[in-house]
């Protein structure tokens, strides 16, 4: 993976849970990033299955990492949990919590990434901006698709 982190190197991995599941699936990360050549479609294409599988195993994550959080600024009590964070800073795992029947903004990904259920069900709507992005802080969306997800799919 090409570095694009101006943040300094940790001194070590970060590993906030133990989890063999997870350390594998990490080691799995590593090795299909280095063979890709930084091409992201493909990486994630690659990586889709092997998060599935891990999202499927019920067992790996600790309780403490699937609640929600009251003190959470990120509001409706969302839990957002650090998992797993690289040296090199350019891969993290978390856990985020959604209240059941809460809704989050619209907003974008801003990094590549997958994004997977482990529990419960999700809606999930999908826009495309449809303006020419002229009048700062507004947008117009048109709705692409809507579906619903369920454990244990995986999104790009």
């Amino acid at each position: 993976m090409t570095n694009h982190t101006i943040l300094e190197p940790l001194l070590k991995d970060q590993w906030f849970i133990e989890s063999q599941e997870l350390r594998s699936f990490v080691t799995t990360v590593r090795e299909i990033s280095a063979c890709t050549d930084d091409d992201r479609t493909q990486t994630l294409a690659r990586l889709k299955p092997d998060f599935q599988e891990l999202l499927a195993q019920q067992e790996w994550l600790p309780e403490k990492f699937a609640q929600v959080n009251a003190e959470s600024s990120m509001g409706s009590g969302i839990g957002q949990w650090l998992l797993y964070r690289a040296k090199d800073r350019l891969l993290s795992i978390f856990s985020l919590v959604i209240s059941p029947g809460s809704t989050t903004p619209i907003h974008a990904h801003l990094a590549w990434g997958l994004i997977g259920l482990y529990k419960g069900n999700q809606q999930e709507t999908v826009y495309r901006r449809v303006d020419n992005s002229d009048t700062e802080g507004h947008a117009q969306l048109q709705i692409t698709k809507v579906r619903r997800l369920c454990p244990p799919q995986a999104s790009l």
